[in-house]
């Protein structure tokens, strides 16, 4: 079986040669497995549910309808062959917990890939643990749950440690001198993350090492215009950082181009839109 929240929520079971996907119901019976399976094997209170699956005054009827998802659950579950797998979802008093293998839940898998990854010590070995980590990512996290704050707490936590995973994988292909593509790596997150300092910065210092020092340069100026008009800010320390290196035309950022389009990359002040790499 394979439990996944690195996307919609989803049950996988059968053998490998023919999946099944197993029927969730709707999203609040999805929301109650999500919610178990970001705590595996530690009991979750019913009131915990109830908070998360209602964002404002929840039903008076609420435990019977968790109960009743919870059963249904348990069926869907013991149709895939849970038991064979290792996998229970028990009653405690006023509580529920999901025993399972934590292998079995992508959270967990993608958790170990990337603490097992060393970009600067072993580079080539931390890109392979790093694109399998982000391979088991299929869209945004816990697809399908309910729109409520423990939910959106819960998913923006997860796509923090996916782009702490994107950074990681640039400063590995880094170390191996792989310029293009640590671009390749940062550019989709910085693009849907704008106002991301250090992803940007990573990928203004990865564009200028691959030879790209105007879009570098094209990047840094669009951020602070950004951080400008959406937050008042100026750049911060690290964005700042990446861009004076870049002007310095520092020995640890050189690139094929030199000192004298650094000279005149600092009197740009245009926005243009950065190409993709």
């Amino acid at each position: 079986m394979d439990f996944s929240v690195l996307g919609p929520v989803t049950v996988i079971a059968g053998p490998p040669a023919a999946p099944v996907e197993l029927p969730l119901g709707p999203a609040k019976r999805r929301s109650v497995l999500a919610m178990l399976l970001l705590r595996p094997n530690a009991t979750v209170s019913v009131e915990q549910l109830i908070t998360s699956l209602w964002e404002d005054e929840p039903p008076a009827h609420a435990r019977t309808v968790i109960q009743g998802h919870v059963s249904r659950l348990r069926a869907a579950l013991a149709e895939g062959g849970a038991e064979e797998h290792g996998v229970e979802l028990a009653t405690h008093s006023s509580a529920y917990l999901l025993r399972i293998p934590e292998s079995l839940i992508d959270t967990q898998r993608f958790d170990q890939l990337t603490a097992q990854a060393s970009p600067e010590s072993a580079p080539g070995e931390a890109v392979r643990l790093l694109r399998q980590a982000l391979g088991l990512w299929r869209g945004p996290a816990l697809t399908g749950t309910v729109a409520s704050p423990p939910f959106a707490a819960a998913a923006h936590a997860l796509e923090e440690r996916r782009l702490s995973a994107v950074e990681a994988l640039a400063r590995a292909h880094k170390a191996l001198g792989e310029h293009e593509e640590a671009v390749r790596a940062l550019h989709p997150a910085a693009v849907a993350n704008p106002l991301r300092e250090g992803l940007i910065a990573a990928l203004m210092l990865a564009l200028y090492r691959s030879g790209r020092q105007s879009d570098a340069i094209a990047w840094f100026h669009r951020t602070r215009q950004l951080l400008d008009d959406d937050l008042g800010v100026d750049p911060g320390q690290r964005l700042s950082a990446a861009y004076q290196e870049i002007l310095r035309a520092a020995p640890e950022a050189d690139g094929p181009q030199g000192g004298a389009e650094s000279a005149a990359a600092a009197g740009h002040s245009g926005q243009p839109v950065p190409s993709t790499p």
